[in-house]
């Protein structure tokens, strides 16, 4: 693989998303950065390669300050860093990344992707508001953390969890989920389900489409149709009704009580107030009926 070409092809794509976004191409871009990411662990070997492509790397960043987009911001600090975490094992293919981390305000890694990186990617309209986009770096984000960032806390309380501004909550759900596994909604003692129990997803779905549209991807917002409520709703009235009239002395013993006493009497008089404005129309219905089936019966006779 000739990663020069990629590279070149990476920052042309960064070029198209400030001077012309409706021509860049997402999926393009994202497969142009696995491509040149998968080449890093080979040049551990390839020294020679190595540093050939951190010119390659250090000559494409010089060119665009790194403030020209939030985009070109995010992909060459990560994609820089993670190539000297990876392929630089003896110091000789550093130089892009030691010229990134002099533009930094916070020098180490981890500090500075919790600390600008992310905030900068949960900035509001970050990325033209792509999706795809968003979500291809919050996880190139949280992979670099749970690769060389503190370990996750497993059992992280839902208390300390709320106290998480937004960003830091779906890079912590993010993280969870890369080391953890997706299926966390069906443990009841993970974090997720009890989250989800107690209505903190449904919040935090309400603030922002893009929250929502993470949450609704995890599926960790469960959305209940109108009729699947009026089922459950009748289900459950139903399930009560069998019982109160299970036994006479039960039903009597419940209806005795003020509170179904009234909801009886409300609905018995609910009920006769339908009966009494139903029964005027079924009859007009029936006689209508009726005058059709003459009337056809005549038509035959003549």
């Amino acid at each position: 693989m000739d990663i020069k070409s990629y590279i070149d092809d990476l920052f042309r794509y960064l070029k198209t998303y400030e001077t012309n976004y409706s021509q860049f191409e997402t999926e393009a871009f994202m497969q142009t950065y696995n491509g040149i990411r998968t080449v890093f662990q080979t040049l551990r070997e390839q020294r020679n390669q190595a540093v050939e492509a951190d010119y390659s790397f250090l000559d494409a960043v010089k060119l665009t300050p790194l403030a020209s987009s939030d985009l070109r911001h995010l992909t060459v600090q990560m994609l820089i860093t993670y190539f000297e975490s990876v392929a630089d094992v003896d110091g000789r293919s550093n130089q892009a990344y030691d010229y990134c981390r002099g533009l930094r305000a916070a020098k180490q890694d981890v500090q500075f992707f919790e600390g600008v990186l992310l905030p900068l990617l949960f900035k509001e309209g970050a990325l033209n508001d792509n999706s795809r986009l968003h979500s291809f770096l919050l996880d190139e984000l949280a992979n670099f953390l749970n690769k060389y960032g503190r370990p996750i806390n497993a059992d992280l309380s839902p208390e300390a969890f709320d106290a998480f501004d937004d960003g830091r909550k779906f890079l912590e759900l993010a993280r969870r989920r890369l080391q953890l596994g997706n299926d966390l909604m069906v443990d009841r003692s993970a974090l997720e389900f009890h989250l989800q129990r107690v209505g903190s997803f449904d919040k935090l779905s309400q603030k922002k489409k893009l929250f929502k549209e993470y949450l609704m991807q995890w599926r960790y917002l469960i959305k209940i149709s109108f009729w699947t409520k009026v089922k459950s709703f009748f289900g459950e009235l139903g399930g009560k009704a069998k019982g109160f009239f299970s036994s006479y002395r039960y039903t009597r013993l419940v209806f005795s009580q003020r509170r179904p006493a009234f909801f009886l009497l409300t609905f018995l008089i609910l009920f006769w107030l339908f009966i009494a404005m139903m029964t005027p129309l079924w009859w007009l219905d029936y006689e209508q009926g009726q005058y059709d089936k003459m009337y056809e019966r005549v038509e035959r006779l003549k």
